[in-house]
């Protein structure tokens, strides 16, 4: 990638504002340094300075997703806005080469009497589309959206889902080179998160850049090769590098803040007393509980149709379906299909995915049952049971996608292809880092005597 090949160059940015701590202290502010300077005295300031931002440098290339992190309070906002030209920079330059489009603070860029409709006009006229091409693209818009006849209705009637839905869907169609994102995308539903990132990833492709602003660090690292670190200005300086680093060094930070407190018992008395062997043991870990979706055989699918997957969920040993279920049960994955013509090799197949999209897991009958030689005949009716332990998965939804496919291994020919037939949704699980926890933990302590 030639190093000239920058579609965002930022340099020295910094922002400062005046903190009054009255609302008299604005009018002096106004009026009191031109008086004292016309009588020859020096001029006094009546507010307090504020840096938002200071001393802020990164470049984005074309193709390439930059991750910005850090706590509340750090400057996230500040400097998408910046970028953006909605704010002035106290110090600094922001280059851009393209058009950027962004989707900031929810319901920004829109006015609440009007319609969805009118919005979509508004919106995409101020992202640089004229009326014409605003019309030839309105239906993809809509579509995108998926808000059906709301798109008619005064977008104040609007859910925050409704809102992000009607503003994604606009910056994903005015053909622009960087996208800019906050955390808006947070409140969608996994279906429509999961239909952003397959757009997000498409748009790369075809040599968009992305500025993403997340909290999940999850999320910058499978969609970021670099990130921006920002810290309060009293703690650390900006850091611009590979995002594994970067994200390393933000969780150091948010571990290390002494506001975060210590929950424990006053320190000169932990361990007091404590004879020369002692063994803690703690109780096990309560399992996540999670509900399960009816199956939604309306989903969006794909596939050559010599089969229809017609049922699937989660049964117990008893075959009953389960509508709840909870970590470390013993559950069955069931997928039924109706077949059409002959399916010679065929195979079932079924994968988790975590509200970005990403698989964590993915399970099939190709390799267990290539041996047997199977061939399904038009008529026949065919169910794949897969037992397994449910996993701990961390909070969130999920969603299941299933598959029915003819042939060996990478010669697959889907048949029937449903994304998100189920979903997933943990109701109680732990609060952490990551996507899943250790299967039957049992956790133990030792606390010995004094070391030599």
């Amino acid at each position: 990638m030639s190093s000239d090949d920058w579609v965002m160059r930022v340099g020295g940015l910094a922002k400062c504002y005046h903190i009054y701590e009255q609302p008299r202290d604005r009018l002096k502010q106004f009026v009191m340094p031109r008086l004292r300077r016309s009588v020859g005295l020096s001029a006094k300031s009546y507010f307090r300075e504020f840096w938002a931002l200071r001393d802020v440098g990164f470049e984005v290339r074309r193709g390439e997703a930059v991750g910005i992190v850090g706590r509340n309070g750090s400057g996230k906002s500040t400097l998408l806005q910046l970028v953006c030209g909605t704010l002035n920079p106290t110090a600094g330059d922001v280059e851009v080469r393209g058009r950027v489009a962004a989707l900031l603070e929810l319901g920004s860029g829109f006015n609440p009497e009007f319609s969805g409709r009118e919005n979509v006009y508004l919106n995409a006229t101020l992202l640089g589309l004229t009326t014409e091409e605003i019309d030839a693209r309105f239906d993809e818009i809509a579509a995108f959206a998926n808000i059906g006849r709301f798109i008619e209705q005064p977008v104040k009637t609007y859910s925050s889902g409704m809102f992000v839905r009607l503003a994604f869907a606009v910056i994903a169609h005015v053909d622009a080179d960087i996208l800019v994102i906050d955390e808006a995308l947070a409140v969608g539903d996994v279906f429509f998160q999961q239909k952003c990132m397959r757009f997000l990833k498409r748009f790369r492709e075809n040599g968009g850049s992305l500025l993403l602003v997340s909290h999940d660090t999850a999320a910058v690292l499978s969609m970021c090769e670099k990130a921006l670190l920002l810290s309060p200005m009293d703690q650390r300086k900006p850091y611009f590098g590979g995002a594994e680093e970067v994200c390393k060094v933000y969780l150091e930070d948010l571990y290390a803040d002494p506001s975060r407190g210590n929950p424990g018992a006053d320190a000169d008395d932990v361990g007091a007393g404590a004879p020369l062997q002692t063994v803690f043991r703690g109780e096990p870990e309560a399992p996540a509980m999670y509900s399960v979706s009816p199956f939604n055989q309306e989903a969006r699918a794909f596939g050559e149709g010599k089969a229809t997957i017609v049922d699937a969920g989660f049964f117990d040993a008893d075959g009953r379906r389960l509508n709840a279920l909870k970590a470390e049960d013993r559950v069955s994955l069931r997928i039924e299909v109706n077949v059409h013509q002959r399916v010679v090799f065929p195979a079932f197949g079924f994968m988790l995915k975590n509200r970005h999209g990403e698989f964590l897991f993915t399970e099939g009958t190709d390799s267990t049952f290539r041996s047997h030689g199977l061939c399904f005949e038009a008529g026949q009716k065919a169910v794949a049971n897969f037992e397994f332990d449910m996993p701990q998965l961390i909070q969130g939804v999920y969603t299941v996608n299933v598959a029915f496919a003819e042939g060996l291994g990478h010669e697959h020919q889907q048949q029937h292809w449903l994304h998100d037939a189920l979903v997933l949704e943990v109701l109680r699980s732990r609060q952490v880092h990551g996507y899943c926890g250790v299967h039957g933990l049992v956790s133990r302590i030792e606390l010995g005597g004094e070391h030599g």
